[in-house]
């Protein structure tokens, strides 16, 4: 009797361990929210490192991809990231949250695709400072992915484009960042705010007569049928952030972790060239689509820069707080 209950005894035991490690076998699925178009390359970028994730992790851990807003615009997104009901995602950052944020948009932190590379580097000063901000929001921050240089998109001729001093005859949709009311007060645009969401309807109906906030691609891809300018003035480095929920990040093996967030840091780094490259290219086909392009010297858009620097720069305490202010002045904009 004493054998046989010894062996139900045992035999629990197994059939418990095996069930927990049929448990813990289960393939966890994220969801990977991102904005831009299927085509973009953002997009094939997410859908190869969820492919990575997969073979990587032994098929432990797998990615669906949710492109194109599928899951919201990318201020709802992050909300939702916030929250844990959506696990990953590569998006811009909105500010309702943190409005220190908006450092990643201030003019003048890279002027030139060569300098990106040290500026939004991995443990460098602008990512740790942006680890922090996310770190309070229970969101782990994986990178940047590099969109473009922002300029101006127009369905109108903008009038005196490289003299700041000049009022402007346009109408210019910004986002709800107070930073985008500052550069464009600084140029002589009269503004309003619109959802990106919002945005193709908005310039189609005349509601908004251009806008500021994105890179050439996504003025190619998402709107040049409804703008015929594209102004290049490299105003700011658009970028996209690699987030993460801080409730999904949890549920990983310290293994899963790390693939995840060195596959991001492959994403993040690849983008650069990726950005430049389709920049190029990007220019010349909305010339091709019958859109006219404005590509200026440094020198030609140093009256610009300037009105950033002595308008803008001076009001970034209001936005980011004195001290965080005076360490990015420190770091960046001496001398600049």
């Amino acid at each position: 009797m004493k054998r046989e209950r010894l062996y139900f005894y045992l035999m629990a035991i197994v059939c418990t361990i095996i069930c927990i490690e049929t448990a813990e076998a289960k393939p966890m699925t994220l969801k990977f929210a991102g904005i831009n178009p299927i085509e973009h390359s953002s997009t094939v970028e997410m859908k190869k490192l969820a492919q990575n994730v997969e073979a990587a992790t032994n098929g432990e851990v797998k990615v669906r991809v949710f492109p194109a807003g599928q899951l919201g615009d990318y201020s709802l997104v992050y909300e939702e990231i916030t929250k844990g009901t959506i696990d990953m995602a590569l998006i811009p950052i909105p500010t309702e949250y943190e409005s220190r944020h908006q450092i990643t948009m201030v003019p003048g932190l890279v002027r030139n695709y060569d300098e990106i590379g040290e500026v939004f580097a991995r443990d460098g000063w602008l990512y740790n400072v942006v680890k922090d901000l996310h770190e309070g929001l229970d969101v782990v921050f994986l990178g940047f992915q590099i969109e473009g240089f922002g300029g101006i998109g127009s369905s109108k001729e903008i009038s005196d484009p490289l003299n700041p001093d000049t009022p402007k005859n346009m109408l210019c949709r910004i986002s709800t960042m107070e930073l985008d009311k500052m550069v464009m007060d600084a140029l002589g645009y009269p503004t309003v705010t619109i959802p990106y969401s919002d945005l193709y309807t908005a310039l189609q109906t005349g509601v908004a007569e251009g806008w500021y906030g994105g890179a050439a691609i996504h003025t190619y891809q998402s709107f040049r049928d409804v703008l015929d300018y594209w102004y290049n003035f490299n105003l700011f480095l658009e970028t996209y952030q690699f987030v993460v929920s801080k409730q999904s990040w949890d549920k990983m093996t310290p293994e899963q972790q790390r693939i995840i967030a060195t596959e991001a840091e492959a994403l993040c780094v690849n983008s650069i060239d990726i950005a430049k490259s389709e920049e190029k290219d990007c220019l010349e086909k909305m010339k091709e689509a019958g859109m006219n392009v404005y590509i200026y010297s440094s020198d030609e858009l140093e009256p610009i820069n300037h009105q950033i620097r002595t308008k803008v720069w001076p009001q970034l305490d209001q936005l980011l707080g004195k001290e965080l202010t005076d360490s990015l002045m420190k770091e960046f904009l001496t001398d600049k």
